[in-house]
């Protein structure tokens, strides 16, 4: 799926490296995309994260989501 400038995602936990009890794997993450650095059928995307962090993030498999608890405010065109 690709997204657009002001989508709300959602990336899923992230169990890439390696976690003990006291580092757990990493929560999913919420954010807005700010920028479509690259299209299909590789994209990337920068991202502001709702932490307030921006990075850039290359998807792999399904791991990137439009965002499941996001409303949009009434009279808005995203959804």
């Amino acid at each position: 799926m690709a997204f657009e400038v002001g989508d709300r995602v959602y990336a899923e936990k992230s169990g890439r490296r390696r976690r003990t009890a006291r580092q757990p794997m990493r929560p999913g993450r919420h954010g807005v995309v700010v920028r479509v650095l690259r299209g299909d059928p590789n994209p990337r995307y920068e991202i502001k994260w709702d932490e307030g962090i921006t990075t850039v993030f290359s998807p792999s498999g399904a791991s990137l989501h439009a965002d499941p608890n996001y409303v949009a405010p009434e009279g808005s065109s995203q959804g």
